[in-house]
């Protein structure tokens, strides 16, 4: 497959859409663009870091993996976002894993030539900074939702996210995937998704959710998903249209 068989639906990533047109230049010739796989691990947990990861299309998850070898999301990234924020520190490895929950395709940057880009150019940095805030704050947010809101509520609002960080209304989500995002057994993700599918606001069968009912879920949704999505807009800027058929769901 080569570059120009990758489609992108005409959606780059925010983070590196938002640098000015020099930097945006500069950072892109260090990128490759590759396709990644359902399931597919792009960080494994106390291993040095290899690549930082910059989806546009598609959506990642940050997993910690407990003593009993359950694995719990503590974040959803897309194409709003990186992996790992790690590399602003100058941290090598972190103690969660990083896997593709929806297949789309990202661009990434080899370790070295990112880090040389952040000591060396503002641009980045000054973006990337500004997203480890937006992170740090969305895992806050998580945990609250995870320890206050019903698990219809807390579906309804990861639907949502992962919604805006995929291209249509098709979401190739699991049980066995759904139950590790919410932290909960797979029946109790049944009882869940059948609640949401008898108020006509998802279609759900076969390892796969359809959104019907985008206004609906966003009432069915806690607070939650609106605080998560008004951080984006708040402390991320507004990124210049790189594609005219790019749409900011994130900023809307």
């Amino acid at each position: 497959m080569t570059q120009s068989d990758i489609r992108t639906d005409g959606r780059e990533n925010w983070l590196l859409a938002s640098l000015p047109d020099a930097a945006y230049q500069r950072v892109l010739s260090l990128c490759e663009t590759l396709p990644l796989p359902m399931k597919t691990v792009v960080i494994e947990e106390n291993v040095p870091i290899e690549y930082a990861h910059f989806p546009m299309t598609g959506c990642l998850s940050m997993l910690a993996l407990m003593k009993d070898g359950a694995l719990v999301e503590v974040g959803t990234i897309g194409w709003e976002g990186m992996a790992s924020v790690a590399f602003i520190h100058g941290t090598e490895s972190v103690p969660q894993r990083c896997l593709v929950q929806v297949p789309g395709v990202m661009r990434r940057i080899p370790r070295e030539l990112l880090m040389a880009e952040l000591r060396n150019h503002h641009e980045l940095r000054d973006v990337l900074q500004r997203y480890a805030d937006v992170w740090i704050n969305q895992i806050s947010q998580a945990v609250a939702c995870n320890g206050t809101h019903t698990i219809e509520k807390r579906l309804a609002r990861w639907l949502l996210l992962t919604h805006d960080r995929v291209v249509g209304d098709l979401l190739p989500l699991t049980q066995e995937l759904l139950a590790i995002m919410l932290a909960v057994r797979r029946s109790s993700v049944t009882i869940a998704a059948t609640t949401l599918q008898n108020e006509r606001l998802i279609g759900y069968s076969h390892g796969k959710i359809t959104v019907v009912d985008r206004a609906g879920l966003e009432a069915a949704s806690c607070e939650c998903y609106e605080v998560m999505r008004g951080m984006y807009a708040t402390l991320l800027p507004d990124p210049p249209e790189r594609d005219a058929s790019r749409q900011s769901v994130l900023s809307s």
